[in-house]
């Protein structure tokens, strides 16, 4: 019963606990009903990945209830509730004992070597007191590990218990221990100091990083490396520690008590670091709708023009009345000196004589009934594998160059124009996506530095000399103008800190910008009269809409088996998006011919 009682239980545990396997900081919610520790321990270490063995207690029952702890204070505490400890040794192996419990009251001081010996007795352990100590002490002990009665008496009177091999303790003073220095070497496998080649990350939105110092090519670790500062703060007056940078190893030369210090912070510190599959999907859209409705006049508008015509001059004269004036001035009648050729000693025309006109030819009316809708939509869909906490960039796009003209005055007094690449040349059109994770330890949840931008040419050219993309611009004076091309750009960024669970999609931009424009023309009068007005009017609506959308899902990878997962489900969609790539190729008829083929 109490074996179905446990597989139950664990069941529950194991979907409740959405961690990978082998999780050095997974969290967990047991809820067990009078398990063996051992079986308990079992379970930890499938979640952990730890290497945990039960030495004693292993068949003490214990009734655990907790939800989401550390998987270690979940260790410590039914190992307590079993009368337990948990101690550390060496190579990272957590060992589940049962100490005997020791219980010691004095009524007054009592000689610490008396005190240590009944220890000794109590937990049969090889103990080795220094003759230099000595001293009293009074004691009120019920029932506690051996090991930490033994701590607390020898710390009471200024004694250190080290730890020699074959589990052999020895009490000394710690002066005694600064004349018996140790050596010993650790080898870091994870930390490393920070490399003198920095990735060159561009952005508008980062600060720059200082220079490392540097000599001769060579970075100062003790600057740089502050792993190394820390242990330095473990070490004795008179411990020394020097790093081997090409081997990435530390070697210290301090007492027994500091070689354990250092031990334990390396052991907690070098451990291997989480990595984060980001899958960004960067989706910009643009929707363009045009609404024409009316009669087009152009910008002028319906025009009338009056032409005056060459009118012969007959004021203060009256002609056609015979007299003398009709002799001198030419007339209807084509009568007079200047319309006689004999008498015209020039070449005077008599012209026609135009009064006016009402010309309509000038005026284009066209009748316009149009909707337009464009829509575009472009997907950038990067992926990228991070360490924790190391910025990581992508850029796709490319890298446009262009020209700014300059005007000198030459050497005859005139302008002469020259063109050079400018100084803000090249830029660049794209996407880059830049990104830090952080990896909350213990959880499955992490926080991200996220800065995506898109940046795409938005000039009105469509020529050879200005590109899509490009404006015209015309430079130079005194008929010495030229004409130049340069690109407009239009860039979208989003910057923003946010937390998220493994797994979890989440969208990071929703930037949408709206322009409308609206455009309405007239003739004044005629647009006025009832229905037959609305030949004579025109409006315009041009409506413009801008989205961003930035999709994230980041992926928590604490193993190589996580990685191994992320791919395969990876090549998994990628081999079916393929294949509906391909079927959509093939014609129906081609696709019948192949399913017969597989039927014989």
């Amino acid at each position: 019963m109490k074996k179905f009682v446990w597989l139950a239980l664990a069941i529950v545990c194991l979907g409740t606990a959405a961690f990978a396997q082998g999780n050095k900081d997974a969290r967990v919610s047991p809820r067990f009903v009078d398990v063996k520790l051992e079986d308990f321990v079992n379970w930890l270490r499938e979640k952990s990945g730890t290497n945990i063995v039960v030495f004693q207690g292993g068949d003490q029952l214990v009734s655990l209830e907790l939800t989401d702890v550390p998987w270690r204070d979940a260790l410590e505490v039914a190992s307590e509730k079993a009368a337990c400890i948990v101690e550390e040794r060496q190579g990272g192996i957590l060992a589940v004992t049962r100490p005997a419990p020791f219980t010691l009251i004095t009524t007054g001081p009592k000689d610490i070597r008396e005190v240590i010996t009944l220890i000794a007795s109590v937990s049969k352990a090889n103990i080795v007191v220094a003759p230099e100590v000595e001293g009293t002490i009074s004691l009120s002990l019920n029932g506690v590990p051996w090991r930490d009665a033994l701590d607390v008496t020898c710390k009471t009177r200024g004694y250190v218990v080290v730890e020699e091999n074959r589990g052999i303790l020895r009490v000394v003073d710690p002066k005694t221990l600064e004349r018996q220095m140790e050596s010993k070497s650790y080898q870091l496998r994870y930390l490393r100091p920070r490399s003198i080649y920095q990735p060159h990350i561009k952005s508008d939105f980062l600060q720059p990083i200082p220079m490392q110092t540097q000599q001769a090519g060579k970075s100062d670790a003790s600057a740089t490396f502050t792993v190394l500062k820390a242990l330095q703060k473990a070490l004795s007056a008179s411990g020394q520690m020097d790093y081997i940078e090409s081997q990435n190893v530390i070697i210290v030369r301090d007492t027994a008590q500091v070689h354990n210090q250092i031990e334990s912070i390396i052991s907690r510190l070098d451990i291997e670091p989480s990595q984060v599959y980001v899958d960004v999907k960067f989706v910009t859209t643009q929707n363009n709708k045009l609404l024409d409705l009316g009669v087009d006049y152009g910008d002028t508008g319906p025009t009338a023009t009056v032409s005056m015509g060459a009118i012969p001059i007959t004021l203060p004269f009256g002609l056609g009345s015979e007299g003398w004036e009709d002799s001198i001035i030419a007339n209807q009648a084509q009568s007079g000196p200047f319309a006689d050729p004999l008498l015209n000693a020039g070449s005077t025309v008599i012209p026609s004589t135009v009064f006016g006109e009402l010309n309509f030819t000038g005026v284009q009316a066209t009748l316009k009934l149009l909707q337009q809708d464009t829509k575009s939509e472009v997907i950038q869909a990067p992926k990228l594998n991070v360490l924790d906490g190391t910025p990581a960039t992508i850029f796709v796009g490319e890298t446009i160059r262009y020209a700014e003209a300059k005007s000198e005055q030459g050497q005859a007094g005139g302008l002469q124009l020259s063109l050079a690449e400018a100084g803000g040349s090249p830029v660049e059109v794209g996407f880059q996506l830049l990104i830090v994770p952080h990896v909350v330890p213990g959880t499955n949840t992490l926080t991200m530095d996220v800065i995506p931008k898109e940046t795409s040419l938005s000039g009105t050219g469509s020529s050879a000399l200005a590109p899509a993309g490009f404006d015209v611009f015309t430079i130079g004076a005194s008929g010495l103008e030229g004409s130049i091309a340069l690109p407009r750009t239009r860039s979208s960024t989003i910057v923003t800190t946010m937390m998220v669970q493994s797994g979890q999609t989440m969208v990071i931009g929703g930037l949408t910008t709206e322009s409308d424009t609206k455009t309405e023309s007239r003739v004044p009068g005629l647009s006025s009269i009832p229905l037959l007005g609305e030949l004579f009017k025109y409006n315009k609506t041009d409506r413009q809409r801008r989205s961003l959308l930035v999709f994230l899902t980041p992926t928590i990878m604490h193993t190589s088996a996580d990685a191994e997962n992320v791919l395969q489900r990876e090549l998994l969609r990628r081999k079916t998006h393929l294949k509906g790539e391909i079927k959509a190729m093939i014609s129906p008829a081609t696709q019948a011919a192949i399913d017969a083929q597989k039927g014989q």
